[in-house]
């Protein structure tokens, strides 16, 4: 079964004439007003003033955000994106996925920041499996947050390749991946199972009957689309198989991987976290793998 960065990647590598219209039903305005001082959802939250400040500190070292055309790969329900609308005004953002959690964004964005319409420069482009795909226009820069550890390995290629290939001459990508797969919670079912590095101590069979019988609720920053859309039970058993997809990337092979199709580092940062490493991992897999727990990454295209 192929995950949606995957089924995306392979829409996007075909050619057409045709081209899926970006959703235009949210209603909009240019300078639309907005307040986060009543933000009340740890996950908006956690996007709207934690993700994007980063986005934007890191690209805006390296170019000039404001009039740039900007492409958000893996946009899942867009909250990052219309932060990057809103706050550092750009010419254009474009969310791409083939989910349409997106489509919620004007409910969401009136409940937590008081915003009536969604901004002319902030658009979204679905592609639906078995539609006529669609040709991306290039952007100055491309990002994506927390999406690349769910392209499983035998597509890891042909993504980057394409990643590449959407980029102008000198245009910019950021990339941040948290948790790594080697770090404590790298499995991302740190919300079923407290016990740090489970996935690389338990059995996959272990690993089931713990997430899958898990009873108590969640952390509020985990709480997101899927998580509401579900039973409690169907959730368990969606993450759970997210968690059997993840294509177990270390810092180092992230780098690699992108450096082979001709991007060019400009700027590496690793976050490690202070836990003492059980034994019987550390003569297994390298301890810089088993404590660094995230790395945010921009490249250019030469």
């Amino acid at each position: 079964m192929t995950t949606l960065l995957q089924r995306l990647i392979m829409h996007l590598r075909k050619t057409s004439k045709r081209e899926i219209p970006i959703i235009s039903s949210l209603p909009r305005s240019k300078l639309p007003q907005w307040s986060s001082e009543n933000i009340t959802d740890q996950w908006f939250k956690d996007h709207f003033e934690g993700a994007a400040p980063i986005i934007h500190e890191w690209l805006n070292a390296e170019m000039e955000m404001a009039g740039a055309s900007l492409l958000d790969f893996g946009c899942g329900d867009g909250i990052t994106d219309l932060a990057i609308a809103l706050k550092y005004r750009p010419k254009n953002v474009i969310g791409v996925d083939i989910t349409s959690t997106f489509t919620n964004l004007n409910e969401i964005a009136a409940r937590q920041i008081g915003l009536k319409r969604l901004p002319e420069n902030l658009s979204f482009q679905k592609i639906a499996p078995g539609q006529s795909p669609v040709h991306i226009l290039r952007a100055d820069a491309i990002f994506t947050w927390s999406t690349f550890e769910h392209i499983e390995r035998p597509f890891l290629d042909m993504v980057v390749a394409d990643l590449f290939d959407l980029l102008p001459q000198g245009g910019l990508f950021f990339l941040q991946i948290e948790p790594l797969y080697y770090s404590p919670f790298g499995s991302h079912l740190g919300r079923f199972i407290k016990q740090p590095w489970a996935h690389l101590l338990l059995d996959e069979e272990a690993l089931k009957r713990t997430v899958l019988g898990y009873s108590g609720d969640i952390p509020a920053n985990e709480k997101e689309y899927n998580f509401y859309v579900r039973t409690f039970d169907e959730y368990k058993a969606f993450i759970f198989g997210e968690f059997l997809k993840l294509n177990k990337l270390t810092a180092g092979e992230v780098v690699d991987l992108f450096c082979s199709h001709g991007f060019k580092e400009i700027r590496k940062e690793s976050y490690r976290v202070a836990l003492p490493v059980p034994d019987i991992l550390m003569a297994k897999y390298p301890e810089e793998d088993l404590l660094t727990n995230e790395i945010r990454l921009l490249l250019k295209k030469p």
